[in-house]
């Protein structure tokens, strides 16, 4: 999952109500006493407002106890996984990973089905290729009473074999590695909630699907259909991405990823300048147009964020290449910006007559909708973070720009929750950490939570 988050408080008007009255009471010389009682009164009509979950049973304090005995076993699990390279293009690593995953999974009683990656085919300049093969994706899936629930999390990471950042360490409370909190560290917290579910002799009777997919980061570009498939056999959706600094993510933008190449004409840098035509020039005047896109105010952001080309240094080159990186918070605003694109796109802006001598291929997705709120996923929100009260975790709310598989499931109409996963930062990075003790704490919590749901 991307690292682009900032803080927000859940909306409360209670909570502005009694900010207010204070004030209106204080300029209508009210006095102080009087002032203090109305914004009081309105923080305990909203403390009152909050949801409120019923005290632990005796069997979900039995689930607490047993995972307070566990965080050895859960670190141990989660330096297997991550000292696993599972970079995406990775596939026999990311195999591994499922490998580990599906023997853990078929112990707690899953059946499972492996669903085929496939290859993704992009436009590239000779020599380059920018096919993707995708491993296999899993589904773990077991019958039940009540509710029915969908975990999901991926297996991938954004790490490749020749990445300097490959291992597990630790310190003091704090871990590091590729993948602790980006997620092979939330996959860790979801088996030990269900591990936990079955010590306790709950997990047989409940009706649970796992979803594990290995191209996330890449954005789940062969395991879209399968997720959408699975929506709507479902009644609630959870993923197992990192909660940051103890922070559940409410609402996420839309995500879109474009490729184009541009083909020019190959000439002599000396001796023939006039007759070639730049492709890597033509490529510089479609990135300045299409950096511009990017509007704060409306919250649409698009990054260039990787670009090569030419052949020499004295040859006119004659391919040139791009990858695009689009965010934006509405539905309209990802279709206006792919047409924006293939304008762009379309146009020869480096010389100026089009002879005809340039052209461009691209491929544009939109693969993650915009993650918008409802109702329902603001219940499963609400929810968790009671359950989190009772158990001491003071869980806050946010908004986020990158995105996870919940997208795809709310937009296919299934209530989802995400960020249940470990307490984490820096994912993406050689900076990436996560809090040891989150493992049991998310652990917990997501233990309550799956137990609270399929009971309903």
């Amino acid at each position: 999952m991307n690292q682009f988050e900032s803080k927000m408080e859940p909306a409360n008007p209670m909570k502005k109500f009694s900010r207010n009255a204070l004030f209106v009471a204080v300029r209508s010389n009210i006095s102080l006493v009087t002032a203090l009682f109305i914004a009081n009164l309105a923080a305990a009509q909203s403390q009152a407002a909050e949801l409120i979950e019923a005290s632990l049973t005796t069997q979900e304090q039995s689930l607490v106890s047993w995972l307070d005995t566990e965080e050895d076993n859960m670190v141990a699990m989660l330096k297997q996984l991550t000292n696993v390279n599972s970079g995406s293009l990775n596939k026999q690593g990311v195999d591994e990973i499922g490998r580990l995953l599906s023997a853990e999974l078929e112990t707690l009683g899953f059946d499972l089905t492996t669903f085929p990656g496939e290859v993704i085919e992009m436009p590239n300049c000779p020599g380059s290729n920018y096919a993707i093969d995708v491993a296999d994706h899993i589904l773990a899936n077991k019958g039940g009473k009540g509710k029915k629930l969908l975990l999901m999390g991926h297996m991938d990471t954004v790490f490749p074999p020749n990445s300097p950042f490959q291992t597990f360490s630790r310190s003091g409370d704090v871990m590091y590695g590729p993948g602790v909190a980006d997620m092979q560290g939330g996959l860790v917290v979801m088996l030990y909630a269900l591990k936990a579910l079955q010590k306790a002799g709950e997990l047989d009777d409940m009706a649970i699907s796992v979803f594990m997919n290995s191209d996330e980061e890449i954005g789940s570009l062969s395991s879209r259909k399968y997720l959408e498939e699975q929506a709507p056999l479902h009644d609630y959706g959870l993923v197992y991405e990192s909660s940051g600094s103890n922070n559940m993510v409410r609402q996420r933008k839309g995500l879109g990823q474009a490729r184009f190449v541009v083909n020019g004409k190959a000439s002599h840098a000396g001796g023939a300048h006039q007759l070639g035509r730049s492709a890597i020039k033509e490529l510089a005047y479609k990135i300045v147009e299409i950096e511009k896109m990017t509007d704060y105010e409306s919250g649409v952001t698009v990054n260039v964020g990787v670009v090569s080309g030419g052949e020499a240094r004295n040859t006119i080159a004659p391919c040139a290449e791009a990858f695009i990186d689009l965010r934006y918070p509405a539905p309209q605003q990802g279709i206006d910006a792919v047409a924006q694109f293939e304008a762009i796109f379309d146009s020869v802006l480096s010389y100026p007559v089009d002879s005809g001598e340039i052209s461009t291929t691209s491929w544009t997705n939109l693969h993650r909708p915009p993650k918008i709120p409802t109702p329902e996923s603001d219940y499963l929100l609400e929810k968790t973070i009671a359950i989190g009260r009772l158990l001491g975790q003071k869980l806050g709310v946010t908004d986020s720009g990158g995105g996870t598989d919940g997208s795809l499931t709310q937009a296919a109409g299934l209530p989802t929750l995400d960020s249940l996963g470990v307490s984490g930062t820096g994912a993406h990075s050689d900076r990436e950490e996560a809090r040891i003790s989150s493992l049991v704490e998310r652990a917990k919590l997501s233990a309550i939570l799956i137990h609270r749901l399929s009971a309903e």
